[in-house]
């Protein structure tokens, strides 16, 4: 025995058996080791790509396009188009078309009145046409394919008023889609004067009849006729001070009013309903209020101009309206048209 188990040999078959041992060993330890320690490359990977994708998304991302018309067939105008007075199916194939489009071209029943003018003349505007309000070749193909411009205001909130002073044409998007288009007369350009305050006034202003460009908000309304030295303002919805989206007898195709963005009278009878106080006003294509001149009434030095914007002072104060709480007086605003 002692011949077998050499010294050397012993001391081979102990190495041998540590090194085994010491194998095993440490594969008991990695066997021990916390799960979330040994697989901590792959959870972390996994974890960083669920937090990518669950994060929410970019308003841009999550606007809504608008919803275009499906093309249509329309009955073919004389050379010499339709206009008021010309009554039957066919003009009343386009209301109901115009009406599908939100330009309100009144009752479809036929008859080609104001109403069917004002719409024709938005439509006009849009195209690019003449506004003759009538209704010819050209509209026939711009109306069988009309599509939706994109919205001026990029981003903006579902709920907005865009008033584009350049083509003269006002758009309420409602749940980020047009609600109603409808033609529209601003700020003229020309220079007027008025005596402010109201009430025992001590000024002489003059000023141009300017709608200035800018983001407002709706933020008082008055049911009825609103009286003014200016003029008489019917339904007005206020968004920049005495400046008001309401209707009026003539809305021209061109600017014509003091500053206010008037609307057509069949419209402003519900335009209230479908806005809201706090609602954005974004006015495009305007220009800066500008101040020509203030002078004391009564003589003297010329003072110093006051604020540019409202023009004509402030009108008669207004009972308040249904809408106001209890025991409130609401804020009568100085009044433009």
């Amino acid at each position: 025995m002692k011949s077998v188990f050499r010294p050397r040999v012993l001391l081979s078959l102990l190495a041998a058996f540590l090194a085994t041992g010491g194998v095993a060993a440490a594969g008991a330890l990695l066997r021990d080791e916390p799960p979330a320690r040994v697989e901590a490359g792959p959870p972390r990977s996994t974890t960083t790509t669920s937090t990518t994708t669950t994060l929410p998304p970019t308003t841009t991302t999550t606007i809504p396009g608008i919803v275009q018309p499906p093309a249509v067939d329309l009955p073919t105008p004389p050379y010499e188009g339709w206009g008021p007075g010309t009554n039957g199916p066919e003009v009343q194939a386009y209301e109901q078309r115009l009406a599908d489009l939100k330009f309100d071209p009144g009752p479809v029943d036929g008859a080609f009145d104001q109403k069917t003018v004002y719409a024709m003349q938005a439509v006009q505007k849009l195209a690019a046409y003449p506004t003759s309000g009538r209704i010819g070749p050209g509209e026939e193909l711009y109306l069988e394919s009309f599509q939706y411009a994109a919205p001026l205001q990029v981003g903006g909130e579902p709920n907005r008023t865009e008033v584009d002073v350049t083509k003269q044409v006002l758009t309420l998007y409602e749940n980020y889609q047009p609600r109603l288009l409808t033609t529209i007369s601003t700020g003229s350009g020309e220079n007027y004067c008025y005596n402010t305050p109201r009430e025992n006034p001590t000024q002489h202003v003059c000023e141009d009849a300017t709608t200035p460009s800018g983001r407002y908000t709706y933020y008082y309304f008055y049911k009825g006729w609103h009286k003014s030295p200016l003029g008489s303002l019917y339904n007005p919805f206020y968004f920049n001070k005495g400046i008001a989206v309401h209707g009026y007898s003539e809305v021209p195709p061109l600017p014509a009013s003091h500053g206010c963005v008037r609307i057509p009278m069949h419209i402003s009878e519900y335009f209230y309903t479908l806005v809201h106080e706090g609602d954005p006003v974004y006015v495009f294509g305007g220009q800066d209020a500008h101040i020509t001149s203030s002078t004391p009434l009564g003589g003297g030095s010329p003072a110093p101009a006051p604020e540019p914007v409202p023009p004509p002072g402030e009108p008669a104060p207004a009972p308040a309206p249904e809408t106001a709480p209890p025991g409130t007086t609401p804020i009568v605003p100085p009044v433009v048209t």
